[in-house]
């Protein structure tokens, strides 16, 4: 597994893990996907120019995408393995709530600068992901179901060790 997707709803674990991924193997490089999606105060960018940076990003042998279910077409044909992180909604919905308040006003790490977290908006904006997370789920499943590729679906911390336990082989000579 030298290529591989985390994804998943909001608040699903996808940049917790990342760095996990990132951390056991530190050359291997990590797009955020939000990253590329953002300029600043929560403005997005074009999609076209997204799906192009994103797309000239995955050219390399190794990396880690993080991001949710819309970096999937691009992505997904690069990839030589799909990790989706699927909670417990009350798990979603605990880090929803939780994290707008450990950055209250700042902009988190895996963001463009200038994109802080209010509280309010940032609840709101968790609220009305709880309550698309069959969305979210169907447009996973639809859009891995054609995969050959591995697609590894976490619904546990088990799971998810799992995951990282993969990541960490070797890669292939």
């Amino acid at each position: 597994m030298d290529r591989v997707i985390i994804t998943g709803a909001n608040g699903s674990g996808k940049t917790h893990l990342a760095r996990r991924m990132s951390d056991a193997r530190p050359d291997v490089p990590l797009v955020h996907y939000d990253a590329l999606k953002l300029t600043r105060n929560w403005e997005r960018r074009p999609k076209d120019v997204v799906s192009h940076d994103l797309a000239s990003a995955l050219k390399t042998p190794c990396w880690i995408v993080e991001g949710g279910p819309s970096c999937l077409p691009v992505a997904l044909p690069y990839a030589d393995a799909v990790v989706w992180l699927d909670p417990p909604l009350s798990l979603r919905a605990l880090r929803l709530f939780v994290r707008p308040v450990t950055f209250r006003n700042r902009t988190r790490p895996e963001l463009p600068d200038d994109n802080p977290d209010h509280l309010i908006s940032q609840w709101r904006f968790g609220w009305r992901s709880l309550r698309a997370d069959a969305l979210f789920r169907r447009t996973i499943h639809d859009t891995v179901a054609a995969a050959t590729i591995p697609v590894i679906r976490c619904h546990t911390r088990v799971d998810v060790d799992s995951a990282l336990s993969l990541w960490r082989t070797p890669p292939h000579p």
